[in-house]
């Protein structure tokens, strides 16, 4: 037979890991949804001025983004001319770790989000002008921003404006 102060801290132990599980799964479910935080990259968006497929464009203050950053990139020589991935949701980023977004449903004809995925990089230069926005960057002058890998060719990755090289002094404003 158990002792009967034995038998109580058994019982407050047993509680208190109740407590501690709880405590902690609570604390993993806040963890993972902070890490999983929908920043609405690849979502569509609207550009109030349909660009040509040789123009890179962006909106800053895009109200259907949560990032308020909607772009679409130039189409760079080497892509399919019947490209027809529209203008996207996108956010900053350090890597392309970064740029994990929602990509095109192959079932549904109409779906023109992104089919290939998205990378890290620079696409705009000094020459880009911006809607202002108190959300938003007021330009993307040689920042790194998540572009999806339809605008530009595999084989030589997304064209940097020269002013954002390794070396150039990048004027932006």
């Amino acid at each position: 037979m158990m002792h009967p102060v034995a038998s109580a801290l058994g019982r407050i132990l047993r509680r208190e890991n109740r407590r501690l599980a709880l405590l902690f799964a609570l604390f993993v479910a806040a963890a993972v949804s902070a890490a999983c935080e929908d920043k609405g990259l690849g979502r569509t968006c609207d550009i109030p001025l349909p660009p040509s497929s040789t123009q890179g464009v962006y909106v800053a203050g895009a109200p259907d983004c949560p990032s308020r950053l909607c772009v679409k990139p130039a189409v760079q020589i080497g892509v399919s001319k019947d490209l027809d991935t529209g203008p996207y949701c996108t956010t900053l980023c350090d890597s392309d770790k970064d740029c994990n977004g929602q990509t095109r449903d192959s079932n549904n004809p109409n779906d023109k989000r992104c089919k290939k995925g998205y990378t890290c990089a620079v696409t705009f230069g000094s020459g880009e002008v911006v809607q202002p926005d108190s959300g938003a960057p007021q330009s993307l002058c040689c920042v790194k921003i998540c572009l999806c890998k339809d605008f530009f060719s595999q084989a030589y990755g997304p064209a940097v404006p020269d002013e954002c090289k390794p070396g150039a002094d990048a004027s932006c404003p």
